[in-house]
């Protein structure tokens, strides 16, 4: 703080050399017509090699100190040079005394004003240093009044006590600007040392919250590894014992791996996205059919509860098409569909897509938007700011994990986000909600529909295929290195009758799997593996092989290159933890479909 003082005064040099050197200059001027010119100019020649001494102080200050050479023993140095240099000062303003002629009332008062005000400037101009002030305040004084009974003769007396007075009051003043200074200056130094504290923590948290979100998403592969082994033993373990759904912890068993698969998902989900390695996948798509298909996988959760869920489409957006992250834009629609229905009791929910021309647009324009309505239990004006961050459940203090892990409305904020779109929600507690997804222009395109993914699974597909069908005696192979995985998986994919061979390493030798009779008609292949390849590059070395085969990738990574490349390649994506029947439609309809092109 003591340097903020000192360079401050510093600071403030220039305007003093300035002041100091025309002041002096104005009061020689004033008294050479009344004083004896030798002591006007053996004054005034004084107060110029003053001036030029402050400059030189001051030049060399700036110099030689700079804020890594800033430590206590160069602060003493310094305060020792600036205590001789406003001791002489003190000395030159007290000479002035000198120029006082007896009788000469004019030249007098101008010698005593010039006086007064550079004693008043001093009081506040030098308040970084009070110490200073007052030894030079004393010296000055003291010249002066010495020479005070030669010019005024017996009314010297009065004088000195009007000078006494004013010297008193102006180092009255001086310790006020000085405490008043030194006041501005801590508070100047706290709120900075605040700014950083509070920038500093800021940075760390937000790097706490990153590595955190990197660490979920680098650690993705082996903590979903155990997961997806999990779905796939309950699965596999009341496929192949049939009597033990009869047990009354059978239901409960299965209900804890739903529960643990949807927490882990949407963990995985809501850290990938807040990690920022998410990148969004653009394409085209016809709108009101990724609404519709989002719709009916929620219908049958409406229909359980009792509830209507209906679907609007404004006049004009039946044919819409957008450009966006497909994927990403229906966990959007699902996450607040579901969010509605789950909070929703009676009545209904609202599914709506509607549009408002833009008047006074060149060219027209239209402002599109999709509304989700429920007459639910609704949300308080005061916990609307807080119900897109994680874990924030208004009506489910009690945690009670039917009514969701409160993590939904945290992937819709990020996912809106990362897209590019707005979302803001009304609602009255006791009447209903409703969510505002806002659709920039920009993303609103009119194009044809892009051509399938020769390996993609149609939703109606998968809807009509049922597990088992078209899977007895069917030959898979499956290259995963987990062991656990590949028990899990043989007890399940053994449960359907699938012909299945394993392998675990990602190179040449997992042809040894393959009997020279037995030719795959599918290959499951888990992304990371050990060995010279991934899983991308060895289904690619295997297709060459089998080229009747059909390749699906399997994977625990979070990272978007990975869908990225499965998509290049034109293989189906399946992540892990895998939900067993979506694996027993997906592997039925491939198959299914695989058999109809080759019996064509």
């Amino acid at each position: 703080m003591e340097w903020e003082l000192f360079v401050l005064g510093y600071r403030n040099l220039w305007v003093h050399v300035a002041g100091h050197t025309g002041l002096s200059l104005l009061v020689a001027a004033g008294s050479w017509s009344a004083a004896p010119h030798v002591r006007v100019l053996a004054w005034l020649a004084v107060m110029l090699g003053l001036a030029l001494l402050f400059f030189a102080a001051l030049w060399q200050f700036r110099q030689s100190v700079k804020p890594p050479a800033r430590n206590e023993k160069v602060l003493r140095q310094w305060k020792l040079v600036n205590l001789w240099v406003v001791t002489f000062a003190g000395l030159g303003w007290g000479g002035i005394g000198f120029l006082f002629v007896p009788g000469a009332q004019v030249n007098n008062l101008l010698v005593m004003t010039a006086f007064a005000g550079a004693l008043a400037y001093s009081a506040v101009g030098n308040a970084y240093d009070l110490r200073g002030f007052v030894v030079s305040v004393s010296l000055a004084s003291v010249l002066l009044l010495s020479q005070l009974p030669a010019a005024f003769g017996h009314q010297a007396l009065v004088v000195m006590g009007m000078c006494l007075l004013y010297f008193s009051v102006m180092v009255w003043v001086a310790r006020n600007a000085h405490l008043t200074l030194v006041d501005s200056i801590h508070l100047r130094l706290s709120n900075e040392v605040l700014a950083r504290n509070n920038a500093e923590n800021a940075r760390l948290a937000e790097q706490a919250s990153r590595h955190k979100s990197e660490f979920l998403a680098a650690a993705s592969h082996d903590l979903r590894q155990p997961v997806h082994a999990l779905m796939l033993l309950i699965e596999a373990y009341r496929q192949q014992v049939p009597q033990a759904m009869t047990h009354p912890l059978m239901p409960h068993i299965i209900e804890a791996g739903q529960s643990i698969n949807a927490l882990f998902n949407a963990l995985m989900e809501l850290s990938r996205l807040e990690s920022g390695t998410e990148k969004p996948t653009l394409s085209n798509f016809d709108l009101c059919a990724t609404l519709r298909d989002v719709l009916e996988r929620l219908r049958p959760e409406a229909r359980a509860k009792g509830l209507r869920l209906r679907y609007f489409v404004a006049s004009g957006l039946v044919s819409g098409w957008l450009r966006t992250d497909r994927v990403l834009f229906s966990r959007i629609i699902a996450n607040l569909l579901g969010n509605a229905l789950r909070y929703t009791s009676h009545g209904g929910v609202l599914l709506a897509l509607r549009r408002r021309r833009l008047t006074g647009v060149a060219g027209g324009g239209q402002v599109v938007w999709i509304d989700i309505w429920d007459t639910g239990i609704g949300i308080a004006p005061e916990d609307q700011g807080r119900i897109f961050d994680p874990y924030v459940q208004m009506a489910n203090r009690e945690r009670d994990r039917s009514k969701g892990l409160g993590l939904g409305l945290a992937i819709v904020r990020h996912a809106c986000e990362l897209l590019g779109l707005t979302v803001s929600v009304r609602s009255v507690v006791n009447r209903g909600t409703c969510f505002r997804l806002l659709l920039p222009a920009r993303l609103m395109v009119a194009c044809l529909p892009m051509k399938d993914s020769a390996d993609a699974v149609p939703t109606k597909d998968l809807n009509l295929v049922k597990a088992g069908v078209w899977l007895h005696g069917r030959r898979v192979l499956l290259v995963d290195d987990d062991p656990l995985v590949q028990v899990a998986m043989q007890a399940l994919l053994k449960s359907w009758q699938l012909d299945v061979r394993f392998a675990t390493r990602a190179d040449a030798s997992v042809l040894k799997a393959c009997e020279p009779d037995w030719i795959p008609e599918c290959v499951l292949c888990d992304f990371r593996l050990p060995g010279t390849m991934n899983g991308i590059e060895l289904l690619d070395f295997l297709l060459q092989q089998f080229p009747t085969a059909i390749g699906v990738l399997l994977t625990g990574e979070m990272v978007q290159t990975v869908q990225q490349g499965a998509d290049d390649a034109g293989y189906l994506l399946l992540s892990k933890p895998l939900d067993a029947s979506l694996l027993a439609l997906t592997l039925g309809t491939l198959l299914e479909r695989r058999q109809q092109e080759r019996s064509a």
